[in-house]
């Protein structure tokens, strides 16, 4: 099966406002990375049910959570905050053939909330989907080989400012977990 692969960032080419994250499918394997100051960090949904995110030689394991509404799984969320300084673009790119979605920035004091959401055949029964929670809107839909489809949708909610020192704008990405166990990437900017 071929990979179908979405790149996507805040801002633009000329003024990058977040890393460039990638996600993509293979067969029934759901990904998601982005490279960071220490390395590429490289979230791994497997049909199993076994989901891991690496970090060079960090990994991460935890277990696919329940569904939320038939057919429906929340996976992972992507925070990106709002931020005043551009983000350096990955060099070398080694995905530069693939275009990248260029979206617009959160108003200040608030964050960019991507999740992503597998759907699987019973989905479709459920007559739910994810532009229906208000305010959010679906970015893309990704086909996996026999498992349903991967979609990418974003709200933007606000945030906790954060006061930095002036200078060049740095960042990193962190992962947490919810209560639940589900985890975030979310972008950490510093200047």
């Amino acid at each position: 099966m071929a990979t179908h692969a979405f790149r996507f960032a805040l801002g633009s080419r000329e003024s990058p406002r977040s890393a460039v994250w990638r996600l993509w499918t293979k067969d029934n394997d759901a990904h998601a990375s982005v490279v960071t100051p220490r390395g590429e960090l490289v979230l791994t949904v497997y049909p199993t049910g076994r989901w891991r995110i690496a970090l060079g030689k960090d990994v991460s394991r935890w277990n696919r959570p329940p569904e939320f509404r038939p057919g429906w799984t929340r996976g992972p969320e992507i925070i990106l905050p709002s931020t005043g300084g551009m983000v350096p673009l990955p060099s070398p790119d080694a995905h530069a053939a693939e275009p990248i979605t260029w979206l617009e920035p959160p108003a200040a004091g608030q964050a960019a909330r991507f999740t992503l959401l597998l759907a699987s055949s019973r989905a479709e029964g459920s007559h739910w989907r994810p532009h229906d929670a208000p305010g959010t809107r679906g970015i893309t839909v990704l086909p996996l080989r026999t498992a349903g489809y991967l979609h990418l949708s974003r709200i933007d909610a606000p945030i906790p400012v954060e006061a930095g020192e002036p200078g060049p704008e740095a960042f990193d990405v962190v992962v947490s977990a919810d209560e639940a166990g589900r985890p975030s990437l979310r972008e950490v900017h510093r200047q």
